[in-house]
């Protein structure tokens, strides 16, 4: 299994979904650089504070891309995280089904490991592509503006202390930003396989490419309508926003990666390839 773990983590770091996934996040996080760290840095720069020492000059962790969730380019970024997520790798079952790769993968390997490798790596590349340019923009922050600590009454962010760890993010708000990257990067994971998952369900590529998006599109309106916006994955990732209680995170990981993994592997054991 080792060995068809290691070509499959290749195929997913080096195709063109990965470049193209990495490319929109990175546009995504240099448009943000451009509309809103570099306005912070040059107002940092100015007397402005000097003359209303109540107020708090820009800091990094407050500033990023996912460290507001007011932001234009954070709430596009984390609205397409599931496409964005799916693109590296995602769709890649589908594809050796259709071009008929997997048929001489199957002559060569057992169909378990080949499943178990094809999941491991759509999940890790799924993380990897979408913290890559969160990363990038974190520390395009952290270069130009400085790593205070945020205020709880001027700060851009949003959070309270009825927040999940919301102590942590105003005495250490790196640590408080890294435990929000590992729930980005699992997310995103999640996400991938769920478009591995439902490879089964159509004959066109482009419906098990955005199916997780939907997905996650229809849960966030439904939050929208019914008032109860913090449980929307599309906001509850974001450092700036927080989590409103603990089982958030935990039942959406809980249930999305058993019930993918369980999936993908019944449906690929039982899949009629020859």
């Amino acid at each position: 299994m080792k060995q068809i773990f290691k070509t499959e983590m290749k195929r997913a770091m080096s195709g063109k979904g990965m470049v193209l996934s990495m490319l929109i996040g990175t546009v995504l996080g240099i448009a943000h650089v451009i509309r809103e760290i570099i306005p912070a840095y040059r107002a940092n720069l100015t007397n402005f504070y000097n003359e209303f020492p109540i107020l708090s000059p820009h800091s990094a962790t407050e500033t990023w891309m996912a460290g507001s969730p007011s932001n234009l380019e954070g709430f596009i970024f984390f609205l397409i995280l599931p496409i964005l997520a799916s693109l590296p790798f995602g769709t890649s079952y589908f594809e050796d089904c259709k071009e008929g790769v997997i048929k001489n993968i199957y002559m060569r390997t057992k169909r378990e490991d080949y499943l178990k490798a094809k999941y491991a790596a759509a999940f890790l590349s799924g993380g990897i592509a979408v913290l890559v340019p969160l990363i990038f923009n974190l520390m395009c922050s952290l270069v130009l503006l400085p790593n205070l600590a945020p205020l709880s009454t001027m700060g851009d962010n949003i959070l309270t202390p009825l927040m999940l760890f919301y102590k942590i993010f105003f005495t250490h708000p790196m640590i408080y930003t890294t435990f929000f990257l590992v729930l980005q990067f699992l997310m995103a994971g999640i996400w991938a396989c769920v478009c591995l998952s439902v490879s089964f369900l159509s004959d066109y590529k482009i419906v098990v490419l955005i199916f997780p998006f939907f997905v996650q599109l229809i849960l966030h309106v439904i939050c929208t309508i019914t008032n109860h916006i913090d449980y929307s994955s599309v906001y509850w990732v974001q450092p700036g926003h927080g989590i409103v209680a603990w089982w958030i995170p935990v039942v959406s990981m809980g249930i999305g990666i058993p019930v993918t993994f369980f999936v993908f592997m019944k449906k690929g054991a039982k899949e009629d390839v020859f």
